[in-house]
């Protein structure tokens, strides 16, 4: 069961992976269009909505492995295919990184690992979710996200997609464990259940979002943002709602290490963005001089 779990979670990951590079490629060929008229051209382009379909597999795979693997385990793997998007980023894409980004991805990369190993184990819960639960979830969600959207870097806007998509994991854990205990006849008890529908308003809302990430930030930054965000808080957020602990004392330390890297990470990962813009964004000499 956890070797199957294991699998699926990588499947996730690498699909993910895929799907950010073809959204971004696409997404950035439509400038001048922003949230929902964005999101209706997008809908026309054969590529990006077979990212969409890549993105669907990711969360077929999720839901089977959180049914079978600890969340740890499957929060750190999802987010395998964060460095293949670097390469791909400068090779298919035209990006370009600050030294100070690539430290950032590796470091958050690291971290995350470090701290999902270490992180108490979690299986399918005693009972599913209640729905309060599930509602004050999405409450908190939603104030954070409208928190981090009011700044315009894509790096943040990258965090908040991480925050949704965190809330999106325990949604679809939901959902798996209910199908691994009862079979076909979960989908009554789903349906009449807020969690679900949950999850796909904040999965569109999601979508929205990242696609004007990548409009302002490379792909593989804006992936290691939300990734690493949506990792770690998943592994909060079910230590939780669950009720169990972060980390046995034995390993609390290393898990420490593991969020000190992570946050590192984050902090270099918009340095460099920063840094990176504003290179960008300078005047050339020529130009100063035309200027002047």
């Amino acid at each position: 069961m956890l070797i199957a779990g294991i699998i699926l979670a990588l499947v996730c990951g690498l699909a993910n992976a895929a799907a950010a590079a073809i959204e971004k490629r696409e997404s950035v060929r439509l400038r001048g269009r922003n949230g929902v008229r964005l999101l209706a051209q997008l809908l026309r382009r054969g590529w990006w909505l077979m990212a969409m379909g890549l993105s669907v597999l990711a969360w077929v795979s999720e839901a089977a492995a959180l049914a079978l693997a600890p969340v740890a385990v499957v929060a750190t793997l999802r987010s395998t295919g964060r460095g293949g998007l670097v390469l791909v980023g400068a090779r298919w894409l035209g990006e370009r990184f600050t030294r100070r980004e690539l430290v950032g991805v590796v470091l958050l990369a690291v971290g995350g690992v470090v701290v999902a190993i270490f992180a108490g184990g979690a299986g399918p819960p005693e009972r599913p979710l209640s729905n309060a639960v599930e509602l004050e979830l999405a409450g908190a969600i939603l104030v954070l996200t409208l928190i981090l959207r009011l700044s315009r870097r894509g790096i943040v806007a990258g965090a908040a997609v991480g925050v949704l998509y965190a809330a999106t994991g325990i949604y679809t854990k939901e959902i798996g464990d209910r199908f691994a205990r009862v079979g076909l006849h979960a989908v009554v008890g789903l349906a009449a259940s807020p969690g679900p529908w949950l999850m796909i308003a904040m999965s569109v809302w999601a979508i929205s979002v990242t696609q004007a990430a990548f409009r302002r930030a490379n792909a593989a930054s804006v992936s290691a943002a939300s990734t690493t965000v949506a990792g770690l808080g998943l592994i909060f957020i079910s230590a939780g709602v669950y009720s169990r602990p972060l980390a046995a004392v034995s390993s609390a330390v290393p898990f420490a290490l593991g969020l000190v890297l992570s946050a590192a990470g984050a902090v270099l990962l918009a340095v460099g963005s920063v840094d990176r813009d504003n290179a960008e964004n300078a005047p050339r000499g020529d130009e100063r001089g035309a200027q002047t």
